[in-house]
Order: structure tokens, then C-alpha cells, then sequence
């Protein structure tokens, strides 16, 4: 089974098309809504990732820092994203 984490705000559209995208493939995820704390998830994920993180959606899949949505969508478009899925 896949881990998906994506890190969205309530307002985002691209955090939107990332789930949209996500559910289109029939993966499970879990939503972390951070509009009560944006900037200690900026904080967490640029620690554990070595990123400046200041954006959102942020995409984990099976402990590999993905981005956003744009970058979602460019793994899945390439083929890459069936390479970290289980």
C-alpha cells in the first residue's frame, strides 16, 4: 500500500488539482490541511527534505519528496511516478 501525504490550505486551487490528479489514479491519500499552522509546515518539510519549502500542495509518496502539483503531474506524464508507487 502507498503512504501519500499532501500538505494543502483550504483556499489553493493547485492543491485541488493535486488530489483531483491523485483520485483520477485511484490513490489513497491523507490531507494535511495547514491553514492553522503554514509555517511550521514549511519549517517540518524543509528540515526533513533539505528544501525551501513556502508553497502549497506539498506531495510525499512513499517517503519521496515529490513537490507540488506541477511536479505531480510531471512524473505522472513521464512514467515516473510508477516508479515510487507500490
Amino acid at each position: 500500500m502507498n503512504k501519500i501525504d499532501v500538505y494543502t490550505s483550504s483556499t489553493c486551487p493547485y492543491c485541488i488539482k493535486a488530489k483531483k490528479l491523485l483520485s483520477s489514479l485511484k490513490l489513497e491519500y491523507t490531507e494535511h490541511n495547514v491553514d492553522d499552522d503554514f509555517d511550521g509546515m514549511c519549517e517540518e518539510l524543509s528540515t526533513t527534505f533539505g528544501k525551501q519549502i513556502q508553497t502549497v500542495p506539498q506531495i510525499i509518496i512513499n517517503g519521496h519528496y515529490v513537490g507540488g502539483y506541477t511536479d505531480l503531474e510531471a512524473m505522472y506524464k513521464s512514467g515516473k511516478l510508477k516508479e515510487i508507487l507500490n
